[in-house]
């Protein structure tokens, strides 16, 4: 391995600069061949150019290349990789300068583009004109603004907004998309990827519906907020999910504080936006439960115990107490955005209400047949139970 000229690259190095844990390594390599690296004990392993698993650390090892633009979309490339390819070559096809500095072995950072400079001043710069040829790349820029907190540089807001414009965002797959959305809905500030992904008209391109929610500059503030509350407090993704789809919602503060006392049963288009996306079941699931519900939970101590026992049971928090802890968990960070102050007595009700609901025993229906009457002496216990023993 020692003969073979390889450098540390992308994400690694950026994170290491920026002091961040390192997940994954990547290398390149350098005026090698695939016969080479094959002889050295790398397995291959890539299958539209030629990547390779070191023999002992299986971190990923791929021979320096150079890209041409054969088609639309991510996958629209043809690679050209031979010992001729260079690193500052290899390094010019990158998508921003932080993710084009490359570290040797013996410890010297290669920075051709000024990577480092720009992680110094927290800016995201295109390395070159071809940042518009790949897509993803500004679904990608938008989510290190809330992982990383980096600012877009203007120009390369402008390759944005033009790659956009081509519609090519609507070659990616659902899975590509939506694995970007989730990534910055974990970041630090996840608003600021809503604010980039609305700049260069990303937001609306995804998916119109998701722009109902901040043609209200009021309503938008509201729902950037809660996603960054919800970052704060390290909510779970499912929980960060069903905020996100708040941006389906026209007035989010009406839905809670005009609230008429009854279950709510509100259709949202939330669903198709996560059906698109190929969001899983859980988080779709999670998302419906939060957009049906979210004025009645935020509400439930205006509710009578009939209406909390039929609450809790829409939210399947006897089956599901996982999920029941999640969508209260972002509602309430959803009402405290609103009301600027904590909502925990609504929730607290909920919590201790689901606790008295699973403690009752159901011994004595054993012999009765009807399923309705056996349906309706359950909720009346229910109700009894919550009657002796809910504080409000």
């Amino acid at each position: 391995m020692n003969k073979l000229s390889h450098y540390l690259v992308g994400g690694a190095v950026r994170d290491e600069l920026l002091g961040l844990p390192v997940a994954d390594r990547d290398f390149v390599v350098i005026g090698a061949s695939v016969e080479e690296m094959i002889s050295n004990g790398f397995m291959p392993v890539g299958r539209d150019f030629p990547v390779f698993l070191h023999p002992h650390t299986k971190e990923e090892y791929a021979l320096a290349r150079t890209e041409r633009k054969t088609g639309r979309g991510h996958q629209g490339f043809s690679f050209h990789a031979d010992p001729s390819v260079t690193l500052a070559e290899d390094l010019a096809r990158r998508d921003l300068t932080i993710n084009a500095i490359a570290k040797s072995s013996e410890d010297e950072f290669i920075d051709p583009f000024q990577g480092i400079d720009d992680i110094k001043n927290k800016v995201l710069r295109h390395v070159s004109a071809a940042f518009v040829e790949d897509p993803l790349r500004v679904l990608r820029v938008c989510r290190f603004t809330s992982t990383l907190n980096f600012d877009i540089h203007p120009d390369t807001l402008k390759l944005m907004i033009q790659l956009v414009n081509t519609d090519e965002i609507n070659d990616l797959s659902p899975e590509r998309i939506w694995s970007e959305i989730l990534k910055g809905l974990m970041g630090k500030k996840p608003s600021r990827m809503i604010d980039s992904l609305i700049e260069c008209g990303a937001l609306n391109a995804i998916n119109s519906s998701l722009s109902n929610g901040v043609h209200d500059l009021e309503n938008k503030k509201v729902i950037c907020e809660t996603l960054d509350l919800a970052a704060t407090k390290n909510l779970p993704i499912e929980a960060r999910v069903a905020i996100f789809c708040l941006l389906t919602e026209y007035n989010v503060e009406k839905i809670i504080r005009e609230y008429i006392p009854k279950i709510s049963k509100r259709k949202t288009v939330a669903e198709s936006v996560l059906n698109q996306l190929k969001a899983t079941k859980s988080q779709t699931k999670t998302s419906m439960l939060l957009l049906g519900h979210i004025d009645s939970i935020l509400n439930a101590a205006k509710l009578t115990n009939e209406q909390i026992v039929d609450l809790v049971m829409h939210l399947d928090g006897l089956r599901q107490p996982e999920r029941f802890e999640k969508i209260l968990d972002a509602a309430a960070t959803t009402g405290q955005a609103v009301a600027g102050q904590s909502c925990t007595n609504h929730v607290r009700i909920l919590i201790v209400s689901l606790k008295i609901l699973r403690s009752i025993k159901h011994n004595d229906f054993a012999k009765i047949d009807s399923t309705s009457e056996i349906n309706e002496r359950v909720r009346s216990a229910r109700i009894i139970a919550l009657d002796k023993e809910l504080t409000r």
